[in-house]
């Protein structure tokens, strides 16, 4: 009886556990077909999630950094600001090796925003040195302190460890303070050798140089022209390098010019007073020997036309004519709204 008691009981876990696995397998028999029907189907590329881990980022600030770097190599930062360049260099090689996947944005833009300082700063020391060798300063004393006074608070802000927006914004104060001085002297020269540029060239006007020289007179005119453009365009130092060109061109085609003028003019009188000589021979002839009507080889005959007639220009018709100062001013204020 016990016997058969047992093989009842073994013959039901049997029974139970072959049903229970049959409902573990059929949810995984439904998954398969479920995935293998959405391979099956198009998915579009916004329905598959793209990871970001900020490399695109990274190498931007990089690549903007790596900018503010050269630029302030061109400016002479490295020279003019050895320790700062060269600290600046270090924190920039140290980030790009670093490989953390850390946000180092921060970091980058304070880097830029000192490179970019230095370059100005540089920038700033360039002009200082020759409105110093020009001994332009007096031209705008007041100014000329202010970037001494904003040359010094710059260093001072640089030693003391500075951020870079400040380091930025003195250089700047130091740079246009400077650049106010340079523009300044330089718009003063420009003036001075505008009048000497026009006054040579209507030297040149006198002598007919427009005439004589056409080719050589219409560049130089050129020069005051472009000068001219400079001028309007705020740019004092191209413009005193036009006209001053011109102001030299002028002068040497105008003493040219009036030399070989002066040449011809000795030989027309010297012709002139062989021609007195020779009519005060032929006056002579006449009393001694006196010519009959008959003709007489080598004389023509009186109302002979010997050469064609000639008509000639007015050589003022061929000055090239520059603005005044009162109009090249009334320009450059237009210009400058």
């Amino acid at each position: 009886m016990k016997k058969f008691l047992l093989l009842g009981c073994v013959a039901l876990a049997l029974s139970f556990v072959s049903c229970k696995s049959t409902d573990v397998e059929t949810p995984a028999e439904e998954t398969t077909e479920t995935v293998a029907d959405q391979t099956s189907e198009e998915v579009t590329a916004e329905e598959i999630p793209q990871e970001d881990n900020g490399n695109g980022d990274l190498a931007d600030a990089l690549s903007q950094a790596d900018a503010a770097r050269n630029e302030a190599i061109a400016s002479g930062a490295d020279k003019n600001f050895a320790d700062a360049f060269a600290a600046l260099d270090s924190q920039l090689e140290t980030i790009r090796s670093a490989n953390d996947g850390k946000d180092h944005s921060g970091e980058l833009k304070e880097i830029k925003a000192k490179y970019d300082a230095l370059a100005k700063a540089s920038k700033a020391l360039k002009l200082k040195e020759r409105i110093d060798s020009e001994q332009l300063a007096d031209n705008d004393r007041a100014s000329y302190d202010k970037g001494e006074n904003a040359k010094d608070e710059f260093n001072k802000l640089l030693s003391d460890g500075a951020d870079g927006k400040s380091l930025l914004s003195k250089a700047g104060e130091m740079y246009d303070s400077y650049y106010a001085v340079f523009f300044t002297a330089y718009k003063k020269l420009a003036d001075s050798e505008r009048k000497l540029a026009v006054q040579e060239k209507k030297n040149a006007d006198s002598v007919k140089a427009q005439i004589a020289r056409k080719a050589e007179y219409t560049e130089y005119a050129e020069l005051i022209k472009k000068g001219d453009s400079h001028y309007v365009t705020k740019n004092p130092e191209e413009a005193y390098n036009s006209y001053k060109k011109a102001h030299e061109s002028f002068a040497a085609l105008y003493a040219d010019v009036s030399a070989k003028r002066a040449a011809a003019q000795k030989a027309i009188d010297e012709a002139k007073a062989k021609i007195k000589e020779a009519d005060e021979y032929a006056a002579e002839a006449d009393v001694e020997k006196p010519l009959g009507e008959e003709a007489v080889e080598g004389i023509e005959e009186e109302g002979t036309i010997l050469l064609e007639k000639d008509s000639f220009a007015n050589p003022d018709d061929a000055v090239i004519e520059v603005e005044s100062e009162s109009e090249l001013d009334k320009r450059a204020e237009k210009e400058g709204k």
